[in-house]
């Protein structure tokens, strides 16, 4: 671990968020494109699909913290496409502040970082998401 996210992850912050843009071999992270698409699948046509998805996404996620002596507890998440879908309505903001509060979250992040700007995919192209208010560090 870098001294850098060790001096992180000890510090007094209300959230505690970690980009990572390279894999981190002793993490356990949860694919959620594929744990989730199937479950959409089964509330689709359902028009309280928004509704239903974050209760599928909180069992999902309360159900996989893991924990290691390093890290402590954390739930680490890749492949997270799903969560900017439209009609699930999702705001990422208040989901990174969610499940970083009380734990480490680390997020596999494939788009650009820049100033305390997430750029899903793209800053051109991609859905914008400032997060200037919530701890982080990006390794």
């Amino acid at each position: 671990m870098s001294e850098k996210l060790f001096s992180y992850l000890k510090s007094q912050s209300r959230n505690k968020i970690v980009f990572i843009k390279q894999d981190v071999l002793d993490l356990e992270e949860i694919d959620l494109g594929k744990k989730l698409s199937n479950q959409i699948k089964s509330v689709s046509s359902d028009k309280k699909i928004s509704m239903k998805f974050l209760m599928i996404m909180d069992e999902l996620f309360n159900s996989s913290f893991s924990s290691n002596s390093d890290y402590g507890k954390y739930l680490a998440i890749k492949n997270i496409g799903v969560l900017f879908e439209p009609e699930l309505k999702i705001d990422f903001y208040q989901f990174l502040n969610k499940y970083s509060s009380s734990n480490i979250l680390f997020v596999k992040w494939e788009g650009q970082i820049e100033k305390g700007i997430l750029y899903f995919l793209t800053k051109e192209k991609g859905k914008k998401i400032d997060i200037k208010n919530l701890s982080h560090i990006i390794i």
